[in-house]
């Protein structure tokens, strides 16, 4: 795997006694592999591919006067921009092989799957799925599921499922999201195990306990419906991984009643991640 490796990073390790669990907290350069932005162009905060991608079209006469997003991987990139663009830029954007998806204005014109290599293994997705956005923080995530996890049986939940199952190579797995393209995505990729359910009615198939459930949240979190189905699972060890803490607070006022924090990591760069591992009582 293209591995990163963050320069100018802080790391703090919390271990006083009146800290029940062991705190890692670390700021890192940010490094947005997708960027959203109307106009001004901060280039301090995305990294190579996202760079070249807008030289690229500014040396081909793109104007940026209205909302520009692009994402991007090593080997793919999209772009959506809610203005208007003449015809001779759409021919030279379709010309290039390397862009997955194109929208102008609200029109899509190139509706393509992205790709990626974890490790050895080739992912293609939708280019409209959720990616971590921020390669300082989407590796150092990657490194700590790694080194915890790899060739375990899990349970994954939402967020960047997909990329995680090829990262980890559980000897067993379940897969569960409530969005549509991220099934499409995990079946497309051979992860048969996996189903679509609404977290707000659905409940979650039991396994062994030794099982360890790996749960990427929304800003919303777990919400009551999906945190009562993991307690009935009565798994040994479960992961949060949370943009929102007090989301995640919400959800632990439940999880608390079976579950304590073993280790927390707080991944900061222009925006935080949060990591979370409960093991229960």
């Amino acid at each position: 795997m293209d591995m990163l490796h963050s320069k100018d990073s802080v790391c703090v390790v919390d271990t006083l006694l009146h800290n029940p669990h062991r705190y890692l907290y670390k700021q890192m350069k940010p490094n947005r592999n997708s960027y959203c932005f109307d106009g001004f162009i901060d280039y301090n905060i995305i990294n190579s591919q996202v760079k070249k991608k807008i030289n690229f079209l500014i040396q081909i006469g793109f104007s940026f006067k209205a909302n520009c997003e692009i994402r991007t991987t090593s080997d793919t990139w999209s772009l959506k921009y809610n203005g208007i663009v003449s015809d001779d830029i759409i021919r030279i954007l379709i010309d290039d092989i390397s862009l997955s998806y194109l929208e102008i204005n609200k029109s899509v014109i190139r509706n393509e799957k992205m790709m990626i290599m974890i490790g050895q293994i080739l992912i293609k997705y939708n280019p409209v799925s959720f990616r971590q956005s921020d390669d300082s923080i989407r590796y150092e995530i990657y490194s700590i599921l790694e080194k915890s996890f790899l060739n375990k049986k899990i349970y994954f939940i939402g967020g960047e499922m997909v990329f995680y199952k090829a990262l980890l190579n559980p000897s067993e797995y379940i897969m569960y999201t409530d969005y549509e393209s991220i099934y499409t995505d995990s079946i497309f990729n051979k992860n048969f195990n996996t189903f679509l359910i609404d977290y707000e009615k659905d409940t979650l198939k039991k396994v062994d306990s030794d099982y360890v459930l790996i749960a990427n949240t929304s800003k919303s979190g777990l919400g009551k419906n999906l945190t009562t189905s993991i307690l009935n699972l009565h798994l040994e060890r479960i992961v949060i991984i949370s943009c929102n803490k007090k989301s995640f607070e919400k959800d632990f006022i439940m999880l608390n009643e079976k579950y304590l924090i073993k280790n927390e990591y707080e991944l900061k760069t222009n925006m935080t991640v949060w990591i979370i591992f409960l093991n229960k009582i």
